[in-house]
């Protein structure tokens, strides 16, 4: 599905990107980059393995990593690795961060947590050369198990084997610390299964994306570009607004007329959280978009008739 060559089953995604540093030879002291808007759990991996978070700030329209601010970063900071987020299951730039990564010697560790077919310039997320590919199977997720799994991707012979060791204790090499990361069975032929069916859910999702695009029409709401109609997996279906107190009102507004809604963790950058609060980097538009998202309703059961009432509502939401 992803076009990878080797795809390692681990624990959960969040063991997946700690793995995926390991492999790289990033560990204690070295600087790793990460967008300022994402789950914690991408900065929590960095710290994990002893490693220090430097701030990447995003597109302000989409919460992607930002480019031109990644190529400022660079010039600062010796990173020895960066983690692209595909958040809300949006592509982010990858056809940019790659040559700007190879030119630099810094590897690529892509976050697809939310990403289960998404597509890049490559292909699926996953597809890539350049880059050790993390996938989160948490039951929320496109593609999900019953409890904990997630996944690497990665064309190399070499790094599979690297995951293969460090996920069950060091075994099969000498010298290595490895971890308990192993995806149990059970969890494993839930995916199997679920497999045959995450194109299909994946396009009633793209299809519910697209009569949000048809049907929702309120000023004070903002949509991403409808580009990300062929490319995003549409794991969420995310709103802006003008900033935290409108985003406020409106899930007032949603929980008043019992619509389901979330901010999803992002009502603060990565920055703003008390444990990065010293974290170097950019994060100026991180903060701005930090607090002015809600995710609407987007799952693949959803009804026609559902979808529009949701985009009637929202339609009549006044500030």
């Amino acid at each position: 599905m992803q076009g990878a060559k080797h795809c390692r089953l681990v624990a959960n995604g969040t063991d997946a990107l700690e793995i995926s540093l390991r492999c790289l030879g990033v560990g204690k002291n070295d600087l790793v980059g990460i967008p300022g808007i994402t789950f914690y759990a991408t900065a929590e991996a960095v710290i994990n393995i002893g490693a220090t978070p430097i701030l990447i700030d995003v597109d302000p329209t989409t919460g992607l990593i930002c480019v031109n601010s990644l190529t400022n970063i660079l010039k600062l900071h010796p990173l020895k690795a960066v983690i692209p987020v595909h958040i809300y299951g949006l592509p982010a730039p990858m056809e940019k961060i790659e040559p700007i990564c190879l030119d630099n010697n810094v590897a690529i560790v892509e976050d697809g947590a939310q990403a289960s077919g998404t597509f890049t310039h490559t292909g699926p997320v996953g597809s890539g050369q350049n880059s050790l590919t993390t996938f989160s199977f948490y039951p929320t997720k496109n593609l999900s198990a019953m409890g904990d799994a997630g996944a690497i991707l990665t064309q190399s012979d070499e790094m599979a084997e690297k995951i293969k060791v460090l996920r069950n204790h060091g075994r099969g090499a000498n010298d290595v610390i490895g971890r308990n990361s192993r995806c149990d069975h059970f969890q494993a032929a839930i995916l199997h299964l679920k497999l045959q069916e995450i194109a299909t859910q994946n396009q009633f999702r793209k299809d519910i994306a697209s009569q949000y695009f048809k049907y929702l029409n309120n000023s004070h709401i903002k949509l991403l570009d409808q580009k990300f109609l062929k490319t995003s997996s549409w794991h969420l279906f995310p709103v802006r607004l003008s900033d935290s107190k409108a985003c406020q009102k409106l899930k007032k507004w949603l929980d008043s007329n019992e619509i389901g809604n979330s901010p999803f963790f992002y009502d603060k950058a990565m920055g703003q959280m008390p444990a990065l609060k010293n974290c170097p980097g950019e994060s100026k538009f991180s903060e701005q978009f930090a607090g002015t998202i809600l995710s609407l309703p987007i799952n693949p059961y959803l009804t026609k008739e559902q979808v529009q009432f949701v985009a009637e509502t929202i339609n009549s939401f006044e500030l």
